[in-house]
């Protein structure tokens, strides 16, 4: 007889909803960057120069645009990635093994290669900016969690659309 687990569900819910509006909040920032960088360049050019983080403060306002940009498409793909967890803990009271499930971690996997990719240019524009020693040049670029969440989510999915045929395979032998 299976575990009853819906306090469990009930808090991955609950925190799913919490990881959502944090990701609000943080696109909420990155529209206010970006209103800062286009009403308040001067002052934020100084404060940069001041830093002694920065390369060429003077020249870096295009990508500083770019990296929001990519940050934006970042928390984007964030919010679909947890919407799909959201419909599939929706489901993991009653029957996980679907095949919308293993679609769903299908297209999560995918979503997090996406994320992976857009690291790609995000790493490279934030160290054309910054000095080398600075923590702003070292963000970006694939990472080893990323590069295993993607491989879990792809196995996941065989394992979900396996799961799904195999009850629907005993559903008609019924």
């Amino acid at each position: 007889m299976p575990k009853d687990h819906s306090a469990l569900l009930g808090v991955t819910r609950g925190l799913l909803w919490l990881m959502l509006a944090l990701v609000a909040a943080a696109f909420l920032f990155v529209i206010g960057s970006v209103a800062a960088l286009v009403a308040m360049w001067p002052e934020i050019a100084v404060e940069a120069k001041n830093s002694q983080v920065f390369l060429d403060a003077d020249a870096m306002r295009p990508q500083l645009f770019a990296l929001l940009g990519i940050l934006a498409a970042v928390l984007a793909i964030a919010v679909y990635i947890l919407r799909k967890l959201q419909a599939l803990v929706g489901t993991a009271s009653a029957d996980p093994f679907v095949p919308a499930n293993a679609a769903r971690l299908r297209h999560i996997g995918w979503a997090l290669v996406a994320v992976q990719l857009l690291a790609l240019p995000l790493g490279s524009i934030a160290r054309s900016i910054a000095v080398s020693t600075s923590q702003f040049a070292d963000m970006g670029g694939i990472n080893l969690q990323g590069i295993l969440a993607i491989l879990l989510a792809f196995v996941l999915a065989a394992v979900f659309e396996r799961g799904a045929a195999m009850r629907d395979e005993l559903e008609g032998t019924v």
